[in-house]
């Protein structure tokens, strides 16, 4: 693609209220997150409670009130990106795994935290896989590290001062990108990460004890970025 899609977006500084209150908003750009033809879009407050066709309240019928929000932002919100593609209007079903089904010849990914939903899409081709990841800036919860850190990343947070949840938020990228290629579960320590603390970039090297074969024919590419208030972290394959 030639054209480049707009990534400067509202944000919401608080949970959506879906009793229409209004709520402080920062606009934050997210350009460097994705190539320029990806469309990532954060899902507005309206997108948390817009009901989704049939097929998809269908996926979410009897599931809890938070569930059913968080599912509608996430589909309302990718929707919307495939439609900055041009991409046939079709729902957004779930797979063997309850993976979303995007449309063919098209890529797609989304994540939530408590208060803010994120999704990005691009057609399919150069780019074979990607991963989207938002999480609140706060401590993970105590003991949960020592499942995702291995013992030189825990001490690589702690000498640049980065974000707590930035190893666990690039590994979930990371997984993302992969595992409908691999359809096969790793675990987190099964990698190491490296960053690049200027240019807000991450790779990833298998550990000697990892049994995955990463294709050697894709590149992965990774990014974050932080807000005020949350952690973003977004990663694509392309090939060599």
């Amino acid at each position: 693609m030639s054209r480049a899609l707009n990534k400067t977006l509202t944000i919401q500084t608080s949970p959506p209220n879906f009793g229409g209150s209004s709520h402080a908003l920062l606009t934050v750009p997210l350009t460097n997150l994705f190539p320029a033809d990806i469309a990532l879009v954060i899902a507005s407050a309206d997108m948390w409670q817009t009901p989704l066709c049939a097929e998809e309240e269908a996926l979410v019928d009897g599931a809890s009130a938070k569930r059913q929000r968080e599912f509608r932002a996430g589909r309302n919100a990718a929707h919307e990106a495939l439609q900055q593609l041009q991409a046939p209007q079709q729902a957004i079903l779930w797979g063997n795994r309850r993976e979303p089904v995007w449309p063919s010849g098209y890529l797609g990914t989304i994540s939530h935290c408590h208060d803010l939903c994120v999704a990005a899409c691009a057609i399919k081709g150069e780019i074979v896989g990607m991963g989207v990841d938002v999480e609140p800036l706060s401590p993970l919860p105590e003991g949960v590290e020592r499942y995702i850190h291995t013992d030189m990343e825990h001490s690589l947070l702690e000498q640049l001062g980065l974000p707590q949840r930035l190893i666990f938020s690039a590994k979930e990228c990371l997984y993302k990108c992969y595992y409908p290629l691999l359809t096969r579960y790793f675990g987190f320590q099964s990698v190491s990460l490296a960053f690049d603390i200027k240019n807000q970039t991450f790779c990833f090297k298998p550990n000697v004890d990892c049994e995955i074969e990463f294709p050697v024919e894709l590149s992965f590419h990774g990014h974050f970025q932080t807000s005020d208030t949350h952690l973003f972290t977004a990663g694509y394959l392309l090939r060599n």
